[in-house]
C-alpha cells in the first residue's frame, strides 16, 4: 500500500515543505515541493503568525496526510549520557528530564532528542547517547499551526533527519554547519554519531576560529569530503577553512543511494529542502 508524507523544515532564514509518496521497492516520489524565503528568525518576529499561515496554506493541499516537522534551532545544549542496555524509553526520558533540571535555566521550555553514538557496542555494559536539548518555542508554534490539518508523526531537531540520511550511506559522513549562532561538526557512520562538537559563536572571527579548530582536531580521513550546511558559510570563509585544513568541501546533498523520482534537479535544492526530504524519508521508513 502506498504511503505519503508531508514534511516541513524550518531553518534560520528559510523554510521548505515537501510531499512524498512511497513507490515500488525502496523508491520514493517527490510530488510537491516549495521553499519560502523566511525561517526561524522571521517566525519569531511579530509577523510570525502570518508567515506560518503561508506554510499552512501550501501544506493544506494534502490535508489529512501525516506530517513530519523539523527545526534548526538557534541554540543547542548537548550533553553526553550513558544508559544501560536494558533501560526502557520511559526510564531514558525520565533521566533526560532530571538532567534538564540541573542543566538548563528553563527545563520545562525545552525538548530533548536522544541520539546514539556508534562507539556503543554490546561488549560494554552501557550505551553512550547524546542528549540534545533545545527550546520548544518555535517547534510548538509550527506544530500548533499544522496540527488541525495533519497528524504530526515526527517533530524534533534537524539532527535526526541528517543522521537518517547517513544511515542510507555505506560510508562515514561529515557535516559542518555554520550559522550566525554556532559552529557544529557532525561525523556519522551507519546513522549513529561517531563525533559531535558544538561551539556557540558571536561573530565571523569566532566562526572562522572554531570551524578550523574543530576540523583540525576531529578524527577525519584526509580523503573525506566535508558537507557544508548553514547560512553562515560564505565563499570567503570556505576558502579560508579549506586553506587552513587542507580538506575538501561540498554543499549538503542527498546520498546517491536514495532513489527519488519527480526530482528534476537535486543540485538545485535548497538546504532546508534537503533537510525536509530527509525528515520525510525518515518518517516513511
Amino acid at each position: 500500500m502506498s504511503q505519503s508524507i508531508v514534511a516541513c523544515t524550518i531553518d534560520a532564514d528559510e523554510s521548505s515543505i515537501v510531499r512524498m509518496k512511497s513507490s515500488t521497492g525502496e523508491g520514493r516520489i517527490l510530488s510537491g515541493y516549495r521553499s519560502f524565503p523566511f525561517g526561524r528568525t522571521d517566525i519569531a518576529s511579530p509577523q510570525g503568525a502570518r508567515l506560518l499561515k503561508k506554510l499552512e496554506s501550501f501544506a493544506a493541499q494534502w490535508r489529512g496526510e501525516n506530517m513530519a516537522v523539523s527545526v534548526s534551532h538557534e541554540t543547542l545544549h548537548p550533553l553526553p549520557a550513558y544508559f544501560s542496555y536494558n533501560a526502557t524509553p520511559a526510564a531514558r526520558q525520565e533521566y533526560s528530564r532530571i538532567e534538564a533540571t540541573y542543566f538548563l535555566e528553563n527545563p520545562d521550555g525545552h525538548l530533548c532528542d536522544a541520539i546514539a553514538y556508534s562507539e556503543s557496542g554490546r561488549d560494554t555494559a552501557y550505551e553512550k547517547d547524546l542528549l540534545l536539548f533545545y527550546s520548544d518555542a518555535c517547534l510548538k508554534a509550527v506544530e500548533k499551526q499544522f496540527m488541525e490539518n495533519h497528524p504530526i508523526i515526527f517533530k524534533g531537531s534537524h539532527i535526526l533527519p541528517l543522521l537518517y540520511m547517513n544511515e542510507c550511506c555505506s560510508e562515514p559522513q561529515a557535516i559542518i554547519e555554520i550559522t550566525g549562532n554556532y559552529v557544529m561538526l557532525l561525523i556519522a557512520n551507519g546513522g549513529k554519531i561517531s563525533h559531535f562538537s558544538y561551539r556557540p559563536i558571536n561573530n565571523r572571527e569566532e566562526a572562522e576560529y572554531f570551524a578550523i579548530k574543530e576540523l583540525q582536531e576531529a578524527p577525519l580521513a584526509k580523503e573525506m569530503v566535508i558537507q557544508t550546511a548553514g547560512t553562515g558559510i560564505k565563499r570567503s570563509l570556505g576558502k579560508l577553512v579549506k586553506k587552513e585544513t587542507g580538506l575538501e568541501f561540498a554543499p549538503l546533498s542527498l546520498p546517491e543511494s536514495i532513489a527519488i523520482s519527480g526530482l528534476k534537479n537535486a543540485n538545485g535544492l535548497s538546504l532546508s529542502a534537503i533537510k525536509a526530504i530527509a525528515a520525510g524519508l525518515m518518517a516513511l521508513a
